[in-house]
């Protein structure tokens, strides 16, 4: 046996140098910005609320006003992920499972490029562009996940098209459909992509003119037939059943609620870091136009059906990144510049082979899985790296005012209540958070209504019982209050201020 297969099993790969890059990258985010999703807080304490209820949630147990709302803990694994993080190194805990779970999707996307023959340089290159260019979805939320997951879905369903996955090998999908299904609600575009390759297999299986690659269609769409049903009844293998779907297109099929959030909106290309995946937009049609490869019809349909959500919406960039990178990638390895410039370039047969690699299989994880267990222990005697941005979360002043007014009605800024939960439940309950299916229209509407000090807001203060309120300097409602005999200030910095109802010292009226 050669000294070279002697070390594959602990030799350090260009994977797990990759891998350490990737954190390396990823893990800075934690100091402003990962950290910050307003619902990160009810995340993390579902999984306190499931514990002391003993069992799965159906009723709000967070906030004030809409306590005993509906409500499904249907991501209970990756609430479940968050929440281990956080009790095994508080903030540090929580940022180094979300890059983990990043740096490990991307660690895979590099492997399935070296699989394709795409030699190591080009396959990191892509891998680190591809990392980049879904920065916007790097949130400590389980929404991670679906990165990972519509990677495995949309490369299942292309090699399947091509011949490299057996029928068997596509079984796997119904797992992991029930997986995803526990983890995070994006389970549905799991499910779309499996309709996308379906109806281009069968438009094959009807339109093509050659016989023989009518009749392979035809198999894989019979495949599909009871493929695609098998995974919808394994995502109904959850705490809620199929009551699960009425749930999450409770949210989907709400525009207004849709419209609250910017996640939901079409991506903007001018803002910071929008040129990264605004350049991959652009080499579609440039790589497609340039690379002698043809991309077959499932690869290519997928990568236009997310190019179309990812326009619509910057929740769905990310997805899209996962799905057309593999196509790039491969589109890039028969590109006549490339070829030609590649050809005149003199190297030793040393280095085209180093350059070149083996590809054959992945490399192990071995060093991969130090690195992760390394960085878990960091976390765990670290307590001052990760943070918050006091733009968006101004932890300081919400971190006061649950030390020392705990258990208080308090009307605070729409973004601020995730926050609130997570410091301040089950003593302090939350107003409003981004959970739009719970909080509902009207209450929705009502807090705006505050929030702009409408005419009429200190009556419905009154009415409903508050005590405390906190947002941000400039807000409409607490102008009006720092006028009103019956408020006074109690904290103030650049990014909050919060506001106390007086105590009346007249005696009661008989």
């Amino acid at each position: 046996m050669s000294d070279v297969v002697k070390r594959t099993w602990y030799a350090l790969s260009i994977a797990d140098v990759l891998f350490l890059v990737l954190i390396a990258g990823i893990m800075p985010r934690a100091k402003n910005g990962m950290l910050d999703d307003p619902g990160l807080g009810w995340h993390l304490r579902n999984i306190d609320a499931m514990i002391a209820q003993g069992g799965w949630l159906s009723e709000d147990p967070f906030s004030g006003p809409r306590r005993g709302a509906p409500w499904r803990t249907n991501q209970w694994i990756g609430d479940l992920v968050l929440r281990f993080g956080e009790a095994w190194g508080g903030k540090e805990g929580i940022a180094v499972v979300v890059t983990l779970v990043l740096a490990f999707t991307f660690r895979l996307l590099y492997g399935m490029l070296r699989v394709d023959g795409v030699p190591w340089p080009a396959a990191a290159g892509w891998t680190v562009w591809a990392a980049t260019a879904t920065a916007m979805s790097w949130a400590a939320r389980p929404n991670v996940a679906s990165l990972l997951f519509i990677m495995l879905v949309a490369r299942a369903c292309v090699g399947f098209h091509e011949g490299r996955y057996s029928q068997r090998r596509m079984l796997w999908l119904m797992p992991l459909m029930m997986l995803w299904a526990n983890t995070h609600g994006g389970f549905a575009a799991g499910l779309l992509t499996m309709v996308g390759a379906g109806v281009i297999e069968l438009g094959i299986a009807l339109l093509t003119s050659n016989a023989e690659t009518r009749q392979a269609a035809r198999s894989r769409v019979l495949v599909w037939a009871y493929l695609f049903p098998g995974c919808v009844l394994a995502t109904c293998l959850n705490p809620y059943g199929w009551t699960l779907y009425t749930w999450v297109f409770k949210l989907l099929g709400n525009s207004y609620f849709l419209s609250l959030h910017t996640e939901w909106f079409s991506p903007d290309f001018k803002a910071p870091g929008g040129i990264r995946y605004e350049l991959l937009m652009l080499a579609v049609p440039l790589l497609l136009a340039v690379s002698r490869r043809r991309p077959n019809l499932v690869e290519l349909g997928l990568s236009l059906l997310w190019l179309h959500y990812a326009l619509s919406s910057r929740r769905f960039v990310g997805l899209w990144v996962l799905v057309v990178v593999p196509m790039l990638a491969r589109l890039c390895l028969d590109v006549p510049v490339l070829r030609d410039w590649a050809s005149r370039v003199s190297l030793s047969e040393g280095l085209r082979q180093l350059l070149a690699g083996s590809s054959s299989r992945p490399r192990p994880f071995l060093w991969s899985v130090a690195i992760g267990v390394g960085l878990l222990g960091w976390a765990r005697v670290t307590d001052d790296y990760a943070g918050h941005n006091p733009r968006k979360i101004p932890d300081r002043a919400l971190g006061w005012l649950i030390e020392h007014r705990p258990g208080k009605t308090i009307l605070h800024d729409y973004n601020w209540g995730g926050y609130v939960t997570w410091l301040g439940w089950p003593e302090t309950l939350n107003w409003i958070d981004d959970r739009t299916e719970v909080q509902g229209r009207e209450h929705i509407e009502e807090y705006f209504s505050l929030a702009n000090a409408v005419p009429g807001s200190e009556t419905i203060l009154d009415e409903r019982g508050v005590e405390i309120v906190c947002f941000r300097p400039k807000t409409p409602l607490i102008s009006r209050l720092l006028d009103h005999p019956d408020w006074e200030m109690i904290y103030e910095d650049d990014v909050a201020v919060i506001l106390e109802r007086r105590i009346s010292s007249e005696p009661a009226k008989p």
